[in-house]
Parts: structure tokens; C-alpha cells; sequence
């Protein structure tokens, strides 16, 4: 709705030009007004003033129409001077007619008016003024034939216009004498009229710039109109005194020129500038009118004249017909072909514009092969000007490795026309440095207007690079440059495929997850590099040196027997064995390698797989070193993943149970507390060892879910014997804990919420952990901590087999020291094989902490062991891994009070 009111509003605009029209509207009643008058007058005797009155009217307002295009700003200056002039001279020619009126008015006769001089020298003036407005209009660029056609139009038509004032002159010559006053005035004004009417007829057939061609058209009609109406008219007049030609050709003059006013006062600023054709239709409208005037002038003629006359008018016509039909069959043949022109111009603009602007060099080789041609782009791509090749051989520019290819594509072009091709060579730029181009080619000798080869070439310099360098990318490893696994792969398969005696050496940095833990990831880059370096020195040429991810790399080693394959691997053991600097640190380094060399039916995936199997071997035995494949790898390998899938289903159905081995007093053997321990009693293998499955568990994550397992049931255990036996019961249960398991973020709430559902005291419970678990610190170590808050008592297992750090002491929260069965042994022997033993032991005083011996087998160990200061043992001599009801029976007969009393206590006798 508000569109709509808007629209119906209008703009300023369009109520400017409804206001302007107003003129037009006026001067068209006054035109019928006069037409009506006129008509009546022809018969009938009436004022005759009144027919002059309608003149000043239409002259008046015809000047303001004019007046007001002369005063648009949007115009240019030379058509608002041409609408100027003729609002002068039209305000001239109303004064001239106002005082013909006055002189009407003052008495004059008006059978035989007279104009005076003055008012003749204002009419003279007011043709004058119009003379001059139209012959300033511009000619514009015209050709001879242009010229002579235009003057031939140009002649037709003032010739006929001339026949008819001089028709009107000779019919109505005394009556116009009358008027002027002299034939002296009346030749001077026809004269003018007839300048006025070449300067009118110029304007239609050449135009005029920027003025609206409507406009023109309506001006040449005004013109010809005031001129040709009163001859016309006049022989009708017969002796009416006071009816006058004049009467009706002004009005129409001035109705036609207020239309024109009115047409470029609405016309746009800058009108559309049409291509014209050499053809107007105004010659052939001025024969016409030249015959209708012949008509009137043979009126009175008789038949003999009459026929011939409609005889000529008729054949005239039909050859005006004639022509005039050619003429407009050549302005569309013209015109179509101006469009043709147009286009092609348009496209030959467009296609020139894609190759004067294009990155792409497009050239024209001759027959000589020069270049004949060649697109400024050139100077982009190699940098010289295309003025530089003309007349050159390309040849001389390309790369001498690739003239062979340049000449094959010559001559591949030249054995028929229209032959394409295309090639790659490199040509020579202007600094000295060779580009890349593609090259597409095709033969155009056959053409007349090319002549040549016509070839086109995409510099592909950069693109190529860039190739290089994601080709290199997706090859290689970013941190060390190595070769990746997707290459070594690869480089395996051809080595493969050449048969080539093939060995694959896999490497593993051990313990690399504690130094990139610990020390930061800079300095596990920085080792990384730096074992990269080392075995690029370990390896000869031909051999790929790859690094497959994290802290793993591989050798292909090619062309060397096994025997040479050891010595390429003990090298590397010695170079990496060589203390590292890596990023302000010096560490020292130890890796695990797996060997598999090639056999018969192997591919690059199965020999990486086969010397994984060995690697992983190596770590199983403990890590540093290397081993060769061996085909029971095989064998384990699978066992292994049988196992693993057994454990699973073991820990659902019930298979695993748990065994509780006491911890005894020193000297007296009474039970302190138990160790967890958990077996699995397979369904159809019997009795399986932790130290098989454990491992498994490990690797394949099961630890996690068997670990929970055996705390929930250890703390309900716990909570059943201080249930049934009080404080008779152990003091503490153990459990032992993986390094997996404490790397678990969600590992110690899992064991408050135990503690929680059993009910079992913190203190109660001690958690075993070895000291490669904590010695990276990092997660492992925040998990004991929490632990430690809790209030849980953790035990450093197997103390001295590890890292051995006195420093970790320090860092991880421990209260029990378990020194292993290997100190153990022996204990009882000289004081050397006993010293790391007696070491923990001062060591544990030292700290406050408690020690546990493990592994104790003899009454001797159990002495000497007490004689060290251990308080707490465990081991064969004091009993096995029990089921909780065997404990049970310990735990009762404690608490019936059942001790031997002798003077030696049970555990040190022997």
C-alpha cells in the first residue's frame, strides 16, 4: 500500500513535465480554434480580427515551450543555444503579429492591411535568428559519397519547399504585397523563408548532436508545415479580403514546434546515438507533396493534360515505390551487416583482450621457425619484451636437454595441417634461470591469415615446484626429514621387485615416552633429530633410513647378506649407545631392534610385521639390543592374540581367582599382612602362570579391567577377615598395580570408590608399584600422589631392578621398600653378594621407611636377613600363594593364640 501511494503520488519530476505540457495542450485548441475559423471564413464574411488574435497566442506560447528547454541544465550547451534562438525568434515574430493587430485595431482596412516597416524589419529579424540557430548545428564527419547524397536530399527538398512559396508568391503575390508593403519586402522575406527552409531541411537529413531526433523530426515538420500549408491553401481562398494562408500555417507551426520542445524536454540526458544509414524518406515525402501541388496547379487544365499528368504522377510513384523498397532492402542488408560488425568487432575485442591480458603466452611460429608473434605476456614469463623475439628462432631459447623435444613437435605439426601437439620443455629467462612451460600446439599454415604454428604456452615453473614440495611433503617425515612410512613402503616393494638381497631393520627408542615426559617435547624433538642424524651416518648409500612414527624408525638395508645386516645394526646400537646432547640436555640412549630379512613370497608389509615380531621380542627380553626374526614369533604372536581373547572371556566367566601369599614378622613369623596375587585356571589348559598372561594383559590393555578386578576383590577379602578374626586379621592387603593402570586418569577415584563399596579402611590397603611406573613422573606419578591422599600406603616393588634413583625417593610418596629375590639370594653368602641388600636396609632406616624382603627360601636368608634390621619378609619358608580359606585357617589359629614359645623363634630355626 505504501508503494502504491507512493507511485500514485509521483515524483518532482513527473510533475515537472506534466506541468510543462501545459503549452502544447493550449496551442492545440487554439490550432482548432484557427482550423474552424478558417473553414467558416472560407464562406462567410466574419471579424477579422478575430483570426488574428489566435497567432500571438500560439506564437507566445510556442516561445515559452522553447524558452523552458533552454533552461535544462541537463542538456548540452549547444542545444539549449539552438532552443534559445527560437524562443527569440518566435517572441519577434509575436511582436510583429501584436502590431498587426494594434494596427487592426487603429483602424485600419481590413479588406487591405498594410504592414509598416518596422514590424516587416521584426519579422526579418525573427527569421534571421531561426536562420542562424540552424545552420550552427554541426555537420558532423561525413565521406564524398556521404556529401553527395546529402546534397542531393538536400536539393530535392528545398527545391520542392522553394516551388512552393514561389507558387504561393505568384497565386497570392498581390495580397502579400499588400501586407508588406512592397515587393522589395516580400522578395526579402521569401528569401529568408527559403534559407530558413535549407537550414530546416540540413537539420532532418544530418541531425544535430545531442538533440533528440524526435524532437528534429517534429522541427523539420514545424518548418515545413509553415511553409507548405499556405500554398496549399491558397488556391481555395477564392477573394476572401479578410481570410488569410497565414491564419492557419502559423498555428500548425507553432503546434509542431511546442511538440518538439515538449519531446526533448522528456527525451533522457544522453540519448542513445543509433548508427544511421545514408537513407531518409524525406526526398521522396517532398516529390510527393511536389506532385499533390501539381494537381492543384492543373486543376483547371483539360483531360488531355489531366491523363498525362495522372499518368506521370502515377509511374513516378511506382518507381518512387520501387526504389524506396530497394532502399529499405539495403538498410537491413546494411543494418545486418553493421550488426555483423558489430559483433565481430566485439568478439575480435574480446579475444584480443583475453590475449593481450592472458598469463598464457600464445605465439605464431613461421615456416622459417621464427616467431612471427608472440602476446605481451611473454615479458611476464620470461622477461623480455615481445618486440625482443619477433624474427627469432625459439629454438635458440630452449633448454639444450630438450631441443630433441622441440624439434620431434615441429616435426610432428608440419606433417599435415591442422596437426596438434603438445609437449614440456624449458626455456631460458632473461635473469638465466630456466621456466617450465606446457605447450600446446596446433598447424595453421593452411590458414591465409595466420600462416604459421600457432602455439600456446602455460608457465608451469611454480606449479611443478609446488608439486616437488608436496610430493616431498607426503614422502617425507617433517621433523627429521627422513623418508615416511608410505616411502620406506614403497622403496621396499621396488627393492622387492629388483630382487635385491633385502633386510628391513625396525628400531624402537626405549624408555623415548619418559625422556618426552619428563624433560618436554623440545627435548624429544631435539633426540629425535639428533638419532636421525646418527643412523644417516650408519648406512650406505642406497639404503633408506626411514622414521615411521612417534619413536620408531626403520632401515631397508639393500643388497647386503645377514651377516652384513649385523654389523649395520651393531654400529647403530654403538652410535645411538654414544651420549646424546640433545637441547641442553645429555642423555643417554638405548633402542630395541627387530631384524626380518627377505624370503620367498614376502611383500614391504609383511617384512615390516615380521621385524616388529622381533623387536618386540628384544623389549620382552628386556629391551636393548636386537634380534632376527624367527618363525616361532609366529607362533607366539598368535598365541598371544588366542590368550588375549581367552583372557576376556576368562575374567567373565569366573576363570581367574585370587591367591594370598603372608607377610611375616621378623623373627617370630607371624603373619603382618598378604600379597594379592591372581591366577587363571583355564577350562581346558589347567593351571596358566601369571608371567604368561600378565604380558598379554599388558599389550592388549585387559591389565586395566583384571587390575579392578583383583582390588575389589582384595578389599573384600580384607573386610571378611577383620570381620571374622578382628585384629587377628592382616594389617594390610596388597595389590599389585601396572604402570598401565596408573596412567588410567580415572584410576584413583576408582579406588576410593572401591574403598567406598567395601568399606574397607584406606590404611588398610596397600598398593605395590614398580619403579619404571613413577619414574617418568608425569600422570603416572599425579596418580600415586592422589593415592597418597586417599591415605593408601604405597610400596616401591622389586626396588633396585629398575631405574634404581635414590632421587625418586624423594619425588614419589613411599612408605615400604620390597627389595627383590635377586638381593635376596645372596644374602646368606659373603658380605660383598650381601651389600645392596644391607644397602636398602640402611637406606629404609635412613628414610623411615619399612622394608619387605621377598623370595626368602631359607632359615639362613630369615637370619641374616633380620640381622641386616628387615622386620618383614616373605617367601617359600613361610608359606605359599594361598587361597583365602588356607589363610583363613593362619588367621584363626592366631587368633586362638597358638604360638610355639620357644627360645628360637619358628622362622630363623633351621
Amino acid at each position: 500500500m505504501a508503494g502504491g501511494r507512493a507511485s500514485s503520488a509521483g515524483s518532482p519530476c513527473d510533475a515537472s513535465v506534466r506541468s510543462s505540457a501545459w503549452p502544447v495542450f493550449v496551442i492545440g485548441v487554439v490550432t482548432a480554434f484557427s482550423t474552424l475559423w478558417f473553414a467558416v471564413g472560407l464562406t462567410h464574411t466574419i471579424a477579422p480580427v478575430v483570426g488574428w488574435i489566435p497567432l500571438p497566442v500560439c506564437l507566445a506560447l510556442a516561445a515559452h515551450a522553447c524558452l523552458g528547454v533552454a533552461r535544462l541544465g541537463t542538456l548540452d550547451a549547444p542545444v539549449r543555444l539552438l532552443w534559445r534562438n527560437f524562443a527569440l525568434a518566435l517572441g519577434l515574430i509575436t511582436v510583429g503579429v501584436v502590431g498587426d493587430a494594434i494596427d487592426l485595431s487603429a483602424g485600419r482596412d481590413p479588406a487591405h492591411p498594410h504592414t509598416g516597416l518596422l514590424i516587416t524589419l521584426i519579422y526579418f529579424c525573427g527569421v534571421l535568428v531561426i536562420l542562424w540557430g540552424l545552420l550552427r548545428t554541426p555537420f558532423g564527419r561525413r565521406s564524398r559519397g556521404q556529401w553527395l547524397r546529402l546534397g542531393l536530399d538536400a536539393g530535392i527538398l528545398t527545391l520542392a519547399c522553394i516551388l512552393f512559396v514561389l507558387y504561393y508568391l505568384l497565386v497570392s503575390g498581390e495580397e502579400l504585397t499588400a501586407i508588406t508593403g512592397s515587393w522589395w519586402s516580400l522578395l526579402t522575406i521569401s528569401t529568408l523563408s527559403c534559407f530558413v527552409i535549407l537550414a530546416a531541411v540540413k537539420l532532418a537529413l544530418t541531425g544535430a548532436g545531442p538533440l533528440d531526433r524526435g524532437a528534429l523530426w517534429l522541427l523539420a515538420l514545424a518548418v515545413l508545415s509553415a511553409t507548405s500549408i499556405g500554398s496549399l491553401v491558397t488556391p481555395f481562398l477564392g477573394g476572401q479580403p479578410y481570410v488569410s494562408s497565414v491564419q492557419l500555417a502559423v498555428p500548425f507551426g507553432c503546434l509542431f514546434l511546442a511538440l518538439a520542445a515538449e519531446r526533448q524536454r522528456r527525451a533522457p540526458a544522453a540519448p542513445a546515438r543509433v548508427p544511421r544509414r545514408p537513407f531518409s524518406l524525406l526526398p521522396y515525402a517532398a516529390v510527393a507533396a511536389t506532385y499533390a501541388l501539381l494537381l492543384l496547379a492543373t486543376r483547371d487544365v483539360g483531360g488531355e493534360g489531366r491523363l498525362v499528368v495522372a499518368g506521370v504522377i502515377v509511374l513516378t510513384g511506382l518507381v518512387m515505390a520501387r526504389q524506396i523498397a530497394a532502399l529499405y532492402d539495403n538498410a537491413r542488408l546494411l543494418t545486418r551487416l553493421d550488426s555483423s560488425m558489430l559483433e565481430l568487432s566485439r568478439r575480435e575485442g574480446h579475444f584480443r583482450s583475453l590475449v593481450q591480458n592472458s598469463s598464457d603466452i600464445t605465439s605464431i611460429i613461421d615456416v622459417e621457425g621464427n616467431l612471427a608473434y608472440v602476446s605481451p605476456s611473454i615479458e611476464r614469463v620470461l622477461g623480455m619484451p615481445p618486440g625482443h623475439w619477433i624474427g627469432h628462432p625459439v629454438i635458440q631459447c630452449v633448454h639444450p636437454d630438450d631441443v630433441p623435444v622441440m624439434l620431434d613437435l615441429s616435426t610432428r605439426l608440419r606433417a599435415r595441417p591442422g596437426a596438434t601437439a603438445t609437449c614440456r620443455i624449458r626455456m631460458r629467462h632473461d635473469d638465466g634461470s630456466w621456466r617450465w612451460l606446457d605447450i600446446f600446439a596446433t598447424n595453421r599454415f593452411d590458414d591465409p591469415s595466420v600462416g604459421g604454428i600457432v602455439s600456446n604456452a602455460r608457465d608451469i615453473t611454480d606449479t611443478l615446484r609446488y608439486q616437488d614440495q608436496l610430493a616431498y611433503q607426503a614422502s617425507h617425515d617433517a621433523l627429521t626429514l627422513l623418508a615416511n612410512r608410505a616411502l620406506f613402503a614403497e622403496r621396499t616393494s621396488q627393492a622387492l621387485a629388483d630382487g635385491d638381497d633385502v633386510a628391513v631393520a625396525l628400531i624402537d627408542i626405549d624408555d623415548f615416552k619418559t625422556i618426552n615426559d619428563r624433560l618436554g617435547h623440545a627435548v624429544g624433538d631435539a633426540l629425535l633429530v639428533v638419532v636421525a642424524d646418527r643412523l644417516r651416518e650408519c648406512v650406505e648409500d642406497g639404503d633408506t633410513v626411514a622414521r615411521l612414527g612417534g619413536d620408531e624408525f626403520a632401515l631397508l638395508l639393500r643388497g647386503v647378506p645377514e651377516d652384513g645386516a649385523d654389523r649395520v645394526v651393531r654400529r647403530v646400537l654403538a652410535a645411538l649407545g654414544t651420549a646424546v646432547h640433545a637441547d641442553g640436555h645429555e642423555l643417554l640412549v638405548q633402542a630395541s631392534v627387530g631384524l626380518a630379512a627377505c624370503a620367498a613370497d614376502t611383500d614391504a608389509s609383511e617384512l615390516l610385521r615380521r621385524a616388529d615380531l622381533a623387536m618386540y621380542a628384544v623389549k620382552e627380553r628386556g629391551k636393548s639390543g636386537y634380534r632376527w626374526y624367527a618363525e616361532n614369533m609366529d607362533a607366539q604372536a598368535v598365541e598371544h592374540a588366542r590368550m588375549g581373547a581367552e583372557l576376556q572371556r576368562a575374567l567373565v566367566r569366573g576363570e581367574l581367582f585370587p591367591l594370598y601369599q603372608p607377610v611375616v614378622t621378623l623373627p617370630d613369623g607371624d603373619v603382618h599382612g598378604v600379597e594379592t596375587l591372581v591366577r587363571w585356571r583355564h577350562p581346558e589348559r589347567g593351571m596358566i602362570s601369571p608371567a604368561e598372561f600378565i604380558p598379554v594383559a599388558e599389550r592388549n590393555g585387559m591389565i586395566v579391567q583384571i587390575g579392578a578386578w583383583v582390588l575389589r576383590q582384595a578389599c573384600l577379602q580384607m573386610v571378611e577377615w577383620q570381620r571374622l578374626y578382628g585384629t587377628a586379621a592382616p594389617m594390610r592387603v596388597a595389590v599389585n598395580v601396572s604402570a598401565r593402570q596408573l596412567l588410567e586418569p580415572s584410576f584413583a577415584q576408582t579406588v576410593a570408590d572401591v574403598l567406598a563399596e567395601t568399606g574397607l579402611h584406606p590404611g588398610d590397603l596397600l598398593v605395590e608399584i614398580t619403579e619404571t611406573a613413577v619414574f617418568d613422573g608425569g600422570p603416572a606419578l599425579e596418580t600415586v600422589q592422589a593415592l597418597q591422599a586417599l591415605g593408601v600406603a604405597i610400596a616401591l616393588d622389586d626396588f633396585g631392578t629398575g631405574h634404581s634413583s635414590l632421587g625418586l625417593l624423594r619425588t614419589c610418596p613411599v612408605d615400604i621398600l620390597k627389595v627383590d629375590k635377586l638381593f635376596v639370594d645372596g644374602v646368606a653368602g659373603t658380605a660383598e653378594e650381601a651389600a645392596i641388600a644391607t644397602s636398602i636396609a640402611q637406606i629404609a632406616q635412613a628414610l623411615r621407611l619399612g622394608a619387605v624382603a621377598e623370595g626368602v627360601e631359607t632359615p639362613a636368608q630369615a637370619r641374616r636377613l633380620y640381622q641386616l634390621g628387615y622386620r618383614l619378609a616373605q617367601g617359600f619358608l613361610f608359606a605359599r600363594p594361598l587361597p583365602p580359606e588356607e589363610v583363613g585357617v593362619l588367621l584363626a589359629a592366631r587368633a586362638a593364640g597358638r604360638g610355639t614359645g620357644s627360645a628360637e623363634p619358628p622362622a630363623l630355626a633351621g
